[in-house]
This record gives C-alpha cells, sequence and structure tokens, in this order.
C-alpha cells in the first residue's frame, strides 16, 4: 500500500466499521462501544477539514454540541461531588457524533449498505423471537424476557420499527420500479416485524413508536388509497394479535384502565411515571434557569424519598422524559437547547425521499419515545438516534456533493 492509497483504505474501514456498529447496535451494548469508537476515530482521521466547518455552523450540528458543552459545565453546580457528577456526561457524550457524522458524506449506497448491516442483526432477533412463539417451550431460556432474547422488548421493538419502515419504504421504491414479487416479500416482511411488536408485549411506547412509524410512511407515500392500503393490513395485525395473544389482550385492558384511572391507577409502570412527572416540575421551579446540575436527578429524588416514596420503592436517576430528564440538570436554557435541536434536525430531514423519510422516521421514533422514556440519554436509543439522524442527515446533507475520482488528463498525457 502506498501513500496516495492511504485516505482510501481508511475510508473504507470507516465505512466497515460503520457497519460492523450498525450490525451490533441491536444486541449487543460492548460490540456497539467498540464499534462505533473505531468508527469515530476512522472518521477524524478522513474528515475534510473545509466540509466540518461548513457543517458545524448549521444548527442541526451546532446545537447537539452546544446541549453537550452546557451539560459538561452543569457539573461546577452539580448536587454531587465534581468526581461523581462528571460519570453523568457520558450519555450526553454521543451528541457529539452527530456533527461528525454530518460532515462525512456519506453516499445513498454507503448509507443503505450500514442500513443493510442493520437489517442482518434485527432479522436474526426476528427469527429467535418467533421461534419463541412457535415453540415456547424451546432452548430459550437465556433469554432477556418473552421473545426478547437481547437487551429488553423497548429496545427490541424500535428496531423492528425502524426495519418495518425501511422495508415498507423499499417495497413501495421497487413496486414502482415493476419488481412486484420482490416489493411483496418486502411488504411482508414489513409486516413481520410490525406483527412482532405486538405478538410479543404491547408496551405504551411500542405501541405509539409502532404507529408513528405508519404515520411516517403514509404521509411520505401520499395518498388516501395508499393509506388505506397500509392501514388495513395493520389493523388486521392488531386485531389478530388481541385474537390470539392472551398477554397482548390484557395489557390493552390494562391500558385502557390506567386512561380511566388517571392518578388512581393501580399499575406501578403508569403510577411511577406520574410520581416522576409532579415531582419533578417542583424540582424545576426550584431551580428554572440553570437547573440542578449535571448528575443531580437521583439526590432530587433521594430527597423527597422518606415522604414521598417513589411507586418503584426506591428513587431513581431518571424522571422518564428527555425534556425533563435535561431540564432537571441544566435548567430550562438546556431544555430551549434540546428543543431548537430537535427542531433543527426536523427541518434538516423534512424531505419526502428514502433518507429523508428514514432519518424522520428515527427522529419521531425518538421524540415519542422521548415522552415516556430519557431516550437521547439511553445506551441504545440515544445511539440510534445520534447515528441514525447523523447518517441520514448526511445524505441529505452533501447529496451530490461527493466528488468524483479524479481523471487522468488526456491533454496532458498527450
Amino acid at each position: 500500500m502506498t501513500k496516495a492509497d492511504l485516505p482510501e483504505k481508511l475510508a473504507a474501514s470507516r465505512q466497515i466499521a460503520a457497519i460492523a456498529t450498525a450490525f451490533f447496535l441491536p444486541f449487543s451494548t460492548s460490540g456497539q462501544a467498540i464499534g462505533v469508537s473505531v468508527f469515530a476515530v476512522l472518521a477524524l482521521l478522513t474528515l475534510d477539514r473545509a466540509r466540518f466547518l461548513a457543517t458545524i455552523r448549521r444548527p442541526a450540528s451546532s446545537l447537539p454540541v452546544a446541549l453537550f458543552a452546557l451539560i459538561l459545565v452543569g457539573v461546577l453546580w452539580s448536587m454531587l461531588p465534581l468526581n461523581g457528577a462528571i460519570k453523568w456526561v457520558g450519555p450526553y457524550a454521543k451528541l457529539l457524533l452527530i456533527p461528525l457524522l454530518l460532515a462525512t458524506a456519506f453516499t445513498e449506497k454507503q448509507a443503505l449498505h450500514i442500513g443493510y448491516g442493520f437489517l442482518a442483526s434485527c432479522l436474526v432477533i426476528l427469527a429467535l423471537s418467533y421461534a419463541y412463539l412457535l415453540w415456547p417451550t424451546g432452548p430459550w431460556s437465556w433469554f432477556k424476557s418473552i421473545g426478547v432474547p437481547f437487551k429488553d422488548n423497548a429496545v427490541q421493538s424500535e428496531c423492528f420499527a425502524i426495519c418495518a419502515l425501511g422495508l415498507a419504504l423499499g417495497a413501495r421504491r421497487v413496486w414502482t420500479d415493476g419488481d412486484r414479487r420482490r416489493a411483496i416479500a418486502l411488504g411482508l416482511l414489513a409486516l413481520l416485524f410490525f406483527a412482532d411488536i405486538f405478538l410479543i408485549y404491547v408496551s405504551k411506547t411500542g405501541m405509539l413508536v409502532a404507529f408513528t412509524m405508519v404515520a411516517i410512511l403514509v404521509i411520505t407515500i401520499g395518498g388516501w388509497r395508499t393509506a388505506f392500503i397500509v392501514g388495513l393490513p395493520i389493523i388486521a395485525i392488531v386485531a389478530a394479535t388481541l385474537a390470539m395473544s392472551p398477554g397482548a389482550k390484557s395489557r390493552f385492558n390494562e391500558m385502557a384502565t390506567d386512561v380511566t384511572a388517571g392518578t388512581e391507577t393501580k399499575n406501578v409502570s403508569t403510577a411511577s411515571r406520574i410520581d416522576f412527572w409532579s415531582k419533578a416540575s417542583e424540582f424545576v421551579k426550584q431551580a428554572p434557569l440553570l437547573g440542578h446540575g449535571t448528575g443531580s436527578i437521583r439526590p432530587l429524588y433521594q430527597s423527597l424519598e422518606a415522604t414521598r416514596p417513589s411507586p418503584y420503592g426506591e428513587a431513581v436517576a431518571d424522571p422518564h422524559n428527555q425534556f425533563l430528564h435535561t431540564t432537571l440538570q441544566v435548567g430550562l436554557i438546556g431544555g430551549a437547547i434540546l428543543l431548537a435541536m430537535w427542531a433543527a434536525h426536523f427541518w434538516l430531514l423534512r424531505g419526502r425521499d428514502f433518507a429523508s423519510a428514514m432519518g424522520l422516521g428515527i427522529f419521531a421514533m425518538t421524540v415519542v419515545g422521548s415522552l415516556f422514556n430519557s431516550h437521547i440519554s439511553q445506551v441504545t436509543q440515544g445511539m440510534l438516534y445520534c447515528l441514525g439522524v447523523g447518517l441520514l442527515g448526511a445524505v441529505v446533507l452533501h447529496r451530490g456533493a461527493v466528488a468524483p475520482p479524479p481523471q487522468p488528463d488526456h491533454h496532458d498525457a498527450a
């Protein structure tokens, strides 16, 4: 390998690291961490300085950096000692991947290959999940829960929802190109992913995310006929799930009871969120502008545990809402930066092409999920957001901007 070949080899290695990261993301936290670390190093080594400077000026890049910087500075007024507060900066460090990815001029083909890595991993998990359903007495004692071989139901459901959206959009594309058999196969596979979300365990967040993906699909494709064609099998799947799965039916009845019961609900999940949010509103009023400092969430809830104990039986370091997770630590200034960042990412991904639609799906999934969980702060969902929005945003941002390889000058050769 010559010195002239080095940039090309580094770029190829960067692509392999990105594919590996996408593959590990649905099932291995350690694999994900190794993959993204290697990718980040290679991305820095192959970074185009002029493109990075142009990209970092955009709100979609600068606002994630601003939010991370505020969380980092927030350790100075934290309720915890400095060495205890600094570890709570880590969950927001992944935001720095967004400007790095946006400054990397990924082509649509490269992004698609990275997506294939993610899909391949999810297909393995989908097969294992259905194997459990068809053979419940099989060798599944190592599963994390019923039908969930790795991580947890929330992660699996959201990964499956993204796959369902991507496959449905792909089915539409190949149908338009005239390949009807392949389009039907992709559509059926999308329905299998969607059905699994309801067959395994129906969570409030998982259900909302699934229907959000359907809404993105309908909006992207457009037309009432398409909405009918897409909506009919989905309604059939939900109805069949209720009929086939006693667990799913029980969960739907539980959700309906929670809605009618309001604050009187006996369900721990719902009661705990009401408890988290009501206490959080009081904490925000105590320090509205700059919050209580990075890492202060657990001490805040512990301060009320003696008089107003949590339904979980102990204080937790998560208000189960991303806006509150940020605001409790760095105040309404941090909350405003978070909302501005989301607005910038929505604006970047507002198109109807494949990359924009997939990016918008990941964006919408995170925003909806962040109503009930602190998605940006979590390991997998937060990484999925940063990698997905960064990668697909880069495709949208630099579409047509990647220069072709230099061609020999025939005049000079002559």
